[in-house]
């Protein structure tokens, strides 16, 4: 056999070679450059430890609770529990997009003049329209769905006075928008983290602009300022929520010093 033939041959063999022994970029299942190192739980250890050593130099009586980006749950101080002041109106609007979600109604104007001004500035007389129309039946099966092992509702019928704890809210803020029917979560989204500027301190003034933050704020004078909050905050690759309640505050100032102090040691490392 001439070598110009032989060199043709082996040619022909290589290539039959590369073609059975080399999977096509199709055949991959996946294509990417990952190391295949998992990120980092989010808030660390050390940032925990660093809001709850805080809360524990503060006057008066205070709970926190946050739920991590693994999904896990910690605090101190997270089962007892607080009136709910204004915090619970997070709750009122979930309560009312699902009992329009049941009844296969849609956002009418009735429903975004009563929801808008009790989010957006806090409005207690659309507060308490919401409340009539929703119930405690209303409240209570939300509060099941969300898991909520603390929630009790005042026997007198008092919304404010209702009984809440950080876990919950934490757990609530977590799973906001899987609680929400998927037609209204855009519509709930946007009042959440659309709040006031005014009532936007403690967690979102910690927290912004690292983080887009959903939340509800509740203030109280009882005995000493009920000063409270719970939020949702999220950016690319993580997503927590975290609660932190407070009684006994000195002032209201003194208790927003309290929540703002506490996210920004949780966010700090």
């Amino acid at each position: 056999m001439s070598l110009r033939r032989t060199g043709l041959v082996i040619l022909a063999l290589l290539a039959t070679v590369a073609t059975t022994a080399t999977p096509t970029a199709g055949a991959f299942e996946f294509q990417g450059s990952g190391t295949g190192t998992p990120l980092p739980t989010f808030p660390s250890a050390s940032g925990i430890a660093a809001a709850e050593s805080f809360l524990d130099t503060r006057v008066g009586r205070n709970g926190f609770a946050v739920v991590n980006t693994a999904g896990q749950l910690s605090g101190v101080r997270m089962h007892d529990t607080f009136h709910s002041a204004s915090l619970i109106k997070a709750m009122l609007l979930v309560a009312y997009l699902r009992m329009l979600g049941a009844e296969h109604r849609g956002l009418d104007a009735t429903s975004t003049s009563l929801l808008y001004p009790m989010i957006h500035v806090s409005d207690n007389n659309a507060a308490s329209a919401v409340f009539a129309i929703v119930g405690g039946g209303g409240l209570t099966a939300l509060a099941n769905a969300a898991g909520m092992t603390d929630f009790s509702l005042d026997p007198g019928g008092a919304w404010g006075l209702s009984n809440i704890s950080a876990a919950d809210q934490a757990r609530f803020f977590y799973e906001q928008d899987s609680l929400i029917p998927p037609q209204f979560v855009a519509y709930a989204r946007g009042l959440l983290s659309g709040i006031s500027a005014d009532q936007s301190w403690g967690i979102p003034a910690a927290a912004r602009p690292a983080f887009q933050v959903f939340f509800k704020g509740g203030w109280l004078p009882e005995t000493g300022w009920t000063v409270n909050q719970g939020a949702r905050l999220e950016r690319p690759g993580q997503t927590i929520a975290l609660s932190v309640l407070t009684s006994g505050d000195p002032s209201m100032l003194y208790g927003e010093q309290t929540l703002q102090g506490a996210t920004a040691r949780l966010l700090g490392d």
